[in-house]
């Protein structure tokens, strides 16, 4: 599973005295453009999404096709102005932030704060002028300058911004020294996994009110900062020796520990689900397998 920790990917790089492209991805035929090629020159990469364009589907994207690659990935959160930017960047997949120039100090203290919650690496600007490589307007004008003429179809445009992306990120990859570092950096780095907290339990309860206290659970539980997903569910089978169960996804290990303290997370255990759900076993997964990001059905 090729996405890595963003800290140890460019720590990796500094120690080993070569550069990592931080590629802001506008589509996603730029993205697999990106990933053939790293894939062909066996070069690491950075893929960065801004935060004004988190709700628009293409980070989501980004993660599952990283994930199937043959390189090692970081997946980066860019210029990110707010404490909701920062919560849905994580929620979606990155597992690094960099926050907008000229940020308020309180506003900027926040993210640092939710992030190091979540046991994600918060990086500065400065780092740019290091072994991070910004790579955004000039292969914007490239993938532009490709596309002189007007395609026949959008598949012909797709091939076009492919080509263009593919091109440029090959002279990229050379002139940073990163080609052949894939697989080495693979072969020291653990994998970025995220981490599944499982809740099976019985109630003291009718059949209705379990059925609200999960929705309500589901409601409160999900805007904590590091939860990615949460589910709730009730056995199929009648005599099943646990009736009920919740499926909560967490970011990284590290928000096993800031979910549980949470004060959101705290009020909703110790007021709603403790008093009526004695009767229950809980534990983390750290998953491995192709399919470790799929919903559940």
């Amino acid at each position: 599973m090729p996405v890595v920790g963003f800290s140890d990917l460019h720590q990796r790089a500094v120690d080993q005295h070569y550069g990592l492209a931080v590629v802001n991805v506008h589509a996603l035929p730029i993205a697999h453009a990106i990933l053939a090629t790293g894939a062909e020159l066996d070069a690491p990469v950075v893929l960065s999404v801004c935060g004004d364009r988190l709700d628009d589907g293409l980070l989501p994207s980004l993660e599952a096709i990283a994930r199937r690659a043959p390189i090692p990935v970081g997946l980066l959160g860019k210029r990110i102005q707010t404490s909701d930017q920062a919560v849905a960047a994580i929620r979606l997949g990155c597992n690094a932030l960099m926050l907008a120039e000229g940020l308020d100090e309180a506003v900027a203290g926040e993210i640092h704060g939710t992030a190091e919650s979540c046991g994600i690496p918060v990086i500065a600007q400065e780092a740019l002028s290091g072994a991070l490589f910004e790579i955004d307007e000039a292969l914007e004008s490239e993938t532009l300058r490709a596309l002189g003429h007007e395609p026949a179809s959008w598949h012909k445009l797709d091939q076009l911004v492919s080509q263009a992306a593919a091109a440029h990120m090959q002279t990229v990859f050379d002139e940073l020294g990163a080609a052949g570092q894939g697989q080495r950096v693979l072969g020291i780095l653990e994998p970025w996994r995220p981490v599944e907290h499982l809740i099976i339990y019985n109630t003291t309860t009718d059949e209705p009110a379990a059925v609200a206290l999960a929705a309500e659970g589901r409601r409160v539980l999900d805007r904590i900062p590091g939860v990615r997903a949460t589910w709730s569910g009730r056995a199929v089978k009648e005599d099943a020796g646990y009736r009920w169960c919740w499926l909560i996804r967490f970011a990284h290990r590290a928000v096993i520990d800031s979910y549980r303290e949470h004060p959101d997370h705290v009020a909703y255990a110790d007021n709603h689900f403790r008093p009526i759900a004695g009767d229950r076993v809980s534990i983390d997964y750290e998953l491995t397998g192709a399919d470790e990001l799929s919903e559940p059905e």
